[in-house]
């Protein structure tokens, strides 16, 4: 029994001690700051305050203010298909999204396009879609989290950024294939 009560004791000091160690490696969600998401590695680095990104210019912002999810490309097809009522949002130029870009990736069926360029201005005429489960992509995911943060801080709840975008599209299920669409295998 005594032996029994000093295992137990050290294990919860173990425990104790080893969630202290893990706490200090943890990003405080508060103070963190991160470059504004770009797509590119540095969404990845940690600030101890706020400024701007040597990397890609954009502002430094607390991490606890990012929280859209992000989606496979594997994983749209089926996505939409349980989700019928998804909107799909391509934030490319519109000459990308008509299938006149060099390389052409195509598009996802029923999906809207509002280039980045034009998103800001356009989210008070969105307004209505504030509540709905919107996916946005691009081609290449350096777009589209840029995006997915613009719609969260204005207020959209339910935002999904497609991870890697067009560029890394395998399944022609759910895609709108323009003419001219070379697609990777």
């Amino acid at each position: 029994m005594k032996y029994s009560i000093l295992f137990f004791i050290g294990c919860m000091l173990n425990i104790s001690y080893l969630y202290s160690q893990n706490k200090a490696a943890v990003p405080k969600k508060d103070t963190d700051f991160v470059c504004t998401p770009c797509g590119y590695d540095c969404d990845k680095i940690n600030f101890s305050k706020g400024g701007m990104c040597k990397s890609c210019n954009m502002p430094l912002v607390k991490r606890s203010s990012i929280y859209f999810k992000t989606i496979e490309p594997s994983a749209i097809c089926a996505y939409i298909k349980k989700h019928p009522s998804v909107v799909l949002l391509d934030v490319r130029t519109r000459e990308e999204f008509e299938g006149k870009g060099d390389p052409d990736f195509g598009t996802l069926h029923n999906a809207i396009n509002i280039p980045i360029q034009e998103l800001e201005s356009k989210l008070n005429t969105l307004k209505y879609l504030a509540n709905k489960d919107i996916i946005v992509f691009c081609s290449h995911s350096h777009r589209s989290p840029r995006a997915a943060y613009m719609l969260n801080q204005s207020g959209f709840k339910k935002v999904t950024n497609m991870a890697g975008g067009m560029s890394v599209m395998k399944d022609e299920l759910c895609m709108k294939i323009n003419k001219s669409a070379t697609l990777k295998k």
